[in-house]
This record gives C-alpha cells, structure tokens and sequence, in this order.
C-alpha cells in the first residue's frame, strides 16, 4: 500500500464529505420553507419548553416537546449537534445557538446549549431545533490524521506501519489467564490470550452472534487486573453503552464520558453527571447554585434599556455569577481528577477520546468496538492515546455511509478494520454462534465466512413447533410473477412495494395466529433496505394492529437492525422490475446484516426473476431450493 497516497486520499476525502453535506444542508435550508423543513424532519417545530436548568458544569439545559401530531421520521439522535432557534420570519440562523442533544424519546428531546447563559430570546415562543454539522468530529479526524502522516520514528509510526502491512509484525506470545466467565468457547479463549501477550494490534473478527462482546468484557477484566486503566471506545453511543452495562455488572469501576443515548439507571449511574451528583460535595455546589441562580434572577430584572447606575449594578451581578460558577467548576475539577484516578474503565465514543478531561491521559491498551461502523481517520482519534490497539467487529456487515461519491471513490468506505484484516497473524476469529439455527446462518456462513463458523448446541433449540409441526426456520417467498411491481416516491426517491408489503402482513398474520396458542412471548422485527418501504409497513401495520393480535412489531430499515436480534425476522426486498436492478441490494454486506437477525425463525420476501440476475442471489435462491426453504407466493397467498 502507497502509505503517502491513502493519508492524502483521505484527508480530501474528509473535506469532500464534509463539503457535500454541509452544501446539501444549507441550500436545503434556503430553499423550503420552515413547514417544509419541519415535515422533512430536519427541524422540530414549534417546540413547548418543558424543564430548564443548568448541568454540571454550568451549562444551560432545556427539555423541550413536540406536539404528537406533528412528530415524522427525523434524523435527530443522542449527542447530535443542532442549532436551536427562533423563528423570525422563517430564518432560523437569526436567533440560534449551537447545541447538543443529551437525550431523545419519542416527541421529548433534553438539550444542552454551547453558551453560558440561555439566550434572551427562548421564553419568547416560536422556538425549535434544527439539525446541524458537527464541526468537532471533522476538526477532531484531521488532527489524527496529520499525527499519524508526521509520525517518524516513534511507537506511533511503528504500529501506523504494521497497520498498513509496510512493516512486518511479529507473532503474539499468548498469556494463559483464569476466566471469570466460564463459559467462554475455546475461539474466545484463544483471541483473549492474544489480547494478554500483545505488544502493538490485533483484530476480533466477530460475526453475528458469535459473542463478540462477551469476548471484551472477559478481555477488558483480565487487562483491568494488570493495567491500571483501560480505555473503551465506540463509533456509537449506544454500543458504548452496551460495554458499559456489561462490564459494570462483572465489578468493575467504570467512568461513562459523553453523551448516553440510553438513559437507564445502570448506565447513568457510570456517568460523570451522576457521579459528581451523588458526591458528599455536591452539597456545597447546590448551595452555590442557589446563589448564582438568585443573582441571574436579580440581573434580569435590569433590562438594557435602563439608565447606566442599572446596567451597572447588572454587570455586577452578572460578574458574581461568573465567580461563583469558577469556584463551582474548581470543585467539579477536583471529582473529576477523584473520580477517574479510581476509575478502571473509561467508556466513550471515539471522538469522545479527545474530552478534556481525558487530555493529559495514555492508556496501554484501547479497545474500539464496532470498527466496522467507524470511519478510518475516526478511528486513528483514540489510538494516537494508546500503546496497543484491540479492534473488534465485522468486515462482512455495513461500512459507515458515505454520501459524496468522489469521496467514496478515495476509499472513505474503507475502515480500518478491512485495513488490519489483511495482515494475517493479526486476526482472530470468534468462530462459535449463539444466535440463530444453523439453517439461518448457512448462507452467510458460506458466503462471507469460508464455512468456519458452527452453530453451538443451545441454537438447536431454536425453533417453533405446535403440536407435531416444526416450523421451518427459513423460508423464501418467491413473487416472481405476482405483478408486485416496485414503485418510486417521487418526493423522497425512494422504493416501495404495495403488494409485497401485503403479502408479508397476511402472511404474518397466519403465523402468529398460530403461534399465539402455544407462545405467550416472542420477538418480531419486519425490515427492508429501503426507508420508504419501512414508512409504508408502519402505516399498514397500524391497521393491521387493529385484528384480533396485540403482538410488538418493530419496523426499521436494514441499516438501523444491525446489532440488534429478534426471534422472528421477516424481509421484504422491495426490488422487482424487467432490468434486475437491484440499487441498495448490491451492497451484499447489507443483506449479511438482514439475513442474520433472526434467531429462531427467517422469511424472506422477494421477486427471484429480478433477484436471479444477480450472482449473489442467485446463489440465495439456490440455496434456500436445496435446503426446502424455497415457496412461490402463490403457495401462502389467502384464498
């Protein structure tokens, strides 16, 4: 590899990304109107101010609340940046201040402003959030990459070398070690040693369902027991959070940095807020509080129109709240420094690695989940603060998405978990899976795995049955020659299928009827690559909830399943045209991702003469005929 070329191709890339969407957003935002914006999801508006207040550290804070009625798909999540406004004549950038969102449910959203003091404006009604660019991450991912581009020399640019295959790595001296979890397979075993005997990288390979993160938290104690701290990072709050719950129900001391997207008492009572909070000093910084809040209340009874003695007396005002905030953040500093010195696991995103609070700090090891998700120079962030490098996750599922073609055409698709998993000596695979039966991960398995993966002997109990029918645990429906033809939204571009839709609910419906007098509890997931097919299913499955099951059915789009697990998992394809375009169906890593969801029972829905064309599916089809698993719709259609 041109070790000069991919750091210069990625840094523009960076900038053709970001230059994109920022272009995108912008004209998007000049040219529809607030109504549009809002129906758009782009911005929540008009919003009803539910609780304000000030964080630790001083921070303006607002929970804000959507009316029911107006709440369409958005694209606003946990730890998001956005700009909150107030409308004024349809200009949102007029009154706005820079913010973060610290926790969203449904049509409640809790944000924390960049500013000191709440803006004058924001008692004054027509307010809102709008999505905005988070300047930190680009900042944050340029930094990284011209530290590693000028490393010369150091144990920084040895293991930048390793990573890119321009230097040899040498064979890891494995550490037996005693688990904690006695149940962990011999793959696992075998990966955790490595972790133990390492001196610069290595590479879980995790396919779905292989306990992947079981794998870190028995490595992540086993360190714990020899470092004095370990460094645990995610692309995505939520995974984050994952290894938080997971490792503080084993004992250890864990310290959550950033924003939480799953705001559950396990995970908040790791977090910085709620430590601080639950501290003997907190009494002292509540007394303070109280103090500053009577002088803030004191200075807005002076308005600027007001004669120069009243600004006076204002700005003094102003001026003490200033120092009592100081002396307030001096003790938060001081439980801060308390706080992570006995801290044995620090958890947070990867660019959450570069907190402040974290920038004095250097680890022996990082260890960075879901890598597979994370853009390149993303994930260099937290290593520049490491000696060793642990990345853990799946080549074979969804890369992050990258909008800017040029930008993809530099390889920003590339992570550098398909980087590392070229050098051989340096991948371990977790090669035993819990989740599904053997019938559902056989396809992916050969196709993506090389046949290494074995279903373990809990998934032979992973199936259905009444009386002495076994369902079948996959199945492809086959709606080729049914006329379900796809069809476009002309607004959103994007693809859906009425009938296919149909077809999958009804059929739905006869299994669970049947299945609803022997199961009182089972999980079901409906997915499909296309957002517009997603938003169709949930509008009919709100009928459809209406019929005699009162079954939870969540509905989402491929990308956003990934992770997740459910016993049963329909899919519909969408695709279905003379041409055998497929579109988002050739990204086959996402249809990796669909197909091993399920852990007891899969039915794929799809038009195999449009499928057929294509050699990975043809491949499917002749699978699922050679395992039983293969149905014409006109088979399970009502009568």
């Amino acid at each position: 590899m041109n070790l000069e070329k991919r750091l210069e191709n990625l840094k523009e890339a960076i900038d053709l990304e970001y230059n994109y969407e920022k272009k995108r957003y912008e004209e998007t935002l000049k040219s529809k109107s607030i109504k549009e914006l809002a129906e758009d999801g782009m911005i929540w508006y008009p919003l009803q101010i539910l609780e304000s207040g000030y964080t630790v550290g001083e921070y303006p804070f607002l929970t804000l609340e959507l009316d029911e009625s107006k709440l369409v798909p958005h694209q606003f999540k946990s730890g998001s940046m956005i700009k909150f406004f107030q409308n004024q004549d349809g200009n949102i950038h007029l009154n706005s201040e820079r913010a973060s969102i610290y926790y969203i449910s449904n049509n409640q959203v809790k944000i924390i402003l960049e500013c000191d003091e709440f803006p004058d404006w924001y008692r004054d009604g027509k307010i809102g959030i709008a999505s905005d660019f988070d300047e930190k991450s680009i900042k944050e991912m340029k930094i990284a990459l011209n530290e590693i581009t000028n490393a010369k020399n150091n144990h920084l640019a040895d293991l930048r070398d390793k990573f890119y295959g321009i230097k040899l790595t040498s064979s890891i001296q494995p550490i037996s070690f005693f688990p904690k979890n006695q149940s962990l397979n011999s793959s696992q075993i075998n990966a955790i040693e490595h972790i133990l005997g390492l001196e610069d990288f290595l590479i879980i390979h995790g396919p779905p369902g292989t306990g992947k993160t079981t794998t870190l938290v028995e490595a992540i104690y086993q360190l714990s027991k020899k470092e004095k701290q370990v460094l645990v990072c995610s692309p995505s709050n939520s995974a984050t959070d994952l290894l938080v719950e997971k490792l503080f129900s084993i004992g250890l001391k864990v310290l959550r940095l950033g924003n939480i997207s799953r705001v559950n008492e396990s995970v908040l009572s790791q977090t910085l807020d709620y430590k601080i909070d639950k501290s003997s000093e907190m009494l002292e910084i509540k007394k303070l509080r109280r103090k500053a809040d009577e002088y803030r209340k004191m200075a807005s009874k002076y308005k600027r129109q007001f004669g120069a003695d009243e600004r006076e007396q204002r700005r003094l005002l102003i001026n003490e709240v200033k120092e009592i905030n100081k002396h307030i953040r001096w003790i938060e500093d001081f439980l801060v420094k308390k706080i992570m010195e006995e801290s044995q696991v620090i958890c947070t995103t990867l660019v959450g690695t570069r907190h402040n609070y974290l920038k004095d700090m250097r680890f022996n090891t990082v260890i960075i989940d879901e890598v597979s998700q994370a853009l390149e120079p993303a994930t260099w962030i937290p290593i520049l603060k490491a000696d060793k490098v642990i990345l853990a996750g799946d080549p074979f599922q969804l890369p992050p998405t990258i909008k800017n073609i040029e930008a993809e055409k530099l390889g920003f698709n590339t992570t550098l978990l398909d980087v590392g998993y070229k050098i051989e000596n340096r991948v371990f695979l977790l090669d035993t899976q819990y989740r599904m039966k053997s019938e559902i991960m056989g396809f992916s398995n050969i196709l993506f795995y090389n046949n290494q993966l074995k279903a373990a002997e809990n998934t032979d109990a992973h199936f259905f049955q009444i009386d002495e029918i076994v369902f079948p645990p996959m199945l492809f429906v086959d709606t080729a020659g049914c006329g379900f033809e796809e069809k476009r939204n002309i607004n959103t571009e994007s693809l859906y299928n009425p009938d296919e839709c149909k077809l999958l609910f009804d059929y739905m419906q006869k299994i669970l009827v049947d299945l609803k007098y022997q199961y009182d509890d089972f999980s079901i997931g409906v997915i499909a690559p296309y957002r517009e097919q997603v938003e169709y299913m949930k509008r009919y499955d709100k009928e459809f909830s209406q019929l005699s099951l009162s079954y939870s059915i969540d509905i989402s789009t491929i990308d956003s399943f990934q992770g997740q697990e459910r016993d049963i998992i329909f899919i519909s394809l969408v695709r279905s045209n003379y041409e055998g375009s497929l579109g988002f169906l050739k990204d086959y890593r996402r249809i990796n991702v669909a197909l091993t969801r399920a852990k007891k029972m899969l039915r794929v829905f799809g038009d195999g003469a449009t499928l057929s064309q294509d050699k990975f599916y043809s491949q499917w089809l002749n699978y699922t005929q050679s395992n039983n698993a293969y149905q014409s719709a006109w088979e399970v259609m009502p009568d």
